[in-house]
């Protein structure tokens, strides 16, 4: 007897490896779809956090900010891949008088109400400094320290990517 005529005697055999068959192809389908939309270069991380940072200092009043100086580091993924992680910090100095803490806490109070955030204020120490963390959807973290005792009207900002997909 031929396989081919064993395998017309098997109706189900044959329906099991064309279930196999199309459940293989659908998987790699799926991996090679989410491979690539996942696919992040440096410059894409980079932007994805230097954006988010922009769009936090917006929100301060044009008029409050006197200056503002960043620093940005990359450093290798911490789980040893072959991408790199970026890690961005910025100093706003705001203007004599500005409500730094104030704004930061409306800031809070702002993101806690908003879909897709989170919202974490925290007093440091004995002072008046506050720090704001702020969680999207895609889990960055935006950490803001309003003030320090050196320094009270400026406003540090840090955050730091997801890792990007190679160097």
């Amino acid at each position: 007897m031929s396989p081919l005529t064993a395998l017309r005697r098997r109706p189900t055999v044959v329906l099991a490896i064309v279930c196999v068959a199309l459940l293989v192809a659908i998987v790699a389908a799926g991996l090679i779809v989410s491979s690539s939309v996942r696919s992040l270069s440096v410059d894409d991380v980079t932007t994805e956090v230097t954006t988010g940072m922009d769009d936090l200092q917006e929100q301060l009043p044009a008029s409050a900010v006197v200056s503002a100086d960043e620093t940005t580091r990359s450093d290798p993924c911490p789980d040893g891949g072959p991408g790199r992680l970026i890690s961005v910090e910025r100093t706003i100095v705001t203007a004599d008088g500005f409500d730094l803490t104030g704004w930061t806490r409306e800031l809070s109070a702002k993101y806690s109400s908003m879909e897709g955030w989170s919202a974490t204020l925290e007093p440091v120490g004995s002072t008046d400094t506050v720090e704001l963390t702020l969680a999207n959807r895609s889990l960055m973290l935006f950490t803001l320290r309003a003030g320090t005792q050196e320094h009270p009207q400026d406003l540090l900002m840090s955050a730091t990517s997801r890792c990007s997909s190679g160097d």
